[in-house]
């Protein structure tokens, strides 16, 4: 009996106390979609050119110069991430290297003047020693900085570290883990 008093004046008062209440919408995060004059939306994308070292793993190795391009655009499910994917070409004392990657970015410090990014990398490589080639697959860790300076441009720095599968070139296996730095400038539309 005192269950069913309790509940009823429980019911009774939510009834009488609801009134005129707003209803909550959840917040979703959803991209930030460029609006385009005639109204509709496009997602924002970006161009650069990229330059930089490159240094393999081991200590007889130096940072030789690598360059490339890349094309970046705001995640469809959250306007934290940016991905880029990105074509490199590297070529020193006899072995290229022509990379193309996928990095997305988890982008820290959104909309300020410059914005930090870092997450992971996955790839793959066409690499050449004389007249042998071979098709490798790269991964790794990056981290990234950004910043607009005027009329849509921005300037970038990058640093990665990959891990690759093994090239075999004379009967020898070998991985090409490397380190890479580079710096990037580009256009958003």
């Amino acid at each position: 009996m005192k269950k069913t008093a309790l509940l009823s004046v429980l019911a009774s008062t939510l009834i009488f106390a609801g009134g005129d209440i707003d209803p909550v919408e959840p917040v979703v995060e959803t991209p930030a979609f460029n609006q385009v004059d005639d109204g509709s939306s496009s997602i924002p994308m970006s161009f650069a050119i990229l330059g930089g070292v490159m240094k393999g793993e081991g200590s007889n190795t130096d940072w030789k110069g690598f360059y490339g391009v890349e094309l970046a655009f705001e995640c469809l499910l959250s306007d934290s991430t940016r991905s880029q994917l990105q074509l490199t070409n590297y070529d020193h004392n006899g072995l290229q290297m022509i990379q193309l990657s996928a990095n997305p970015h988890y982008i820290f410090n959104r909309g300020d003047a410059v914005e930090f990014g870092a997450g992971p990398h996955i790839g793959v490589a066409r690499v050449e020693v004389g007249n042998e080639d071979d098709t490798i697959f790269t991964y790794g860790l990056g981290a990234s900085a950004r910043a607009d300076i005027a009329n849509n441009f921005f300037v970038g720095a990058e640093a990665r570290y990959e891990w690759t599968t093994d090239a075999t070139f004379g009967g020898i296996d070998d991985n090409l883990n490397n380190a890479k730095v580079f710096a990037k400038i580009g256009y958003s539309f």
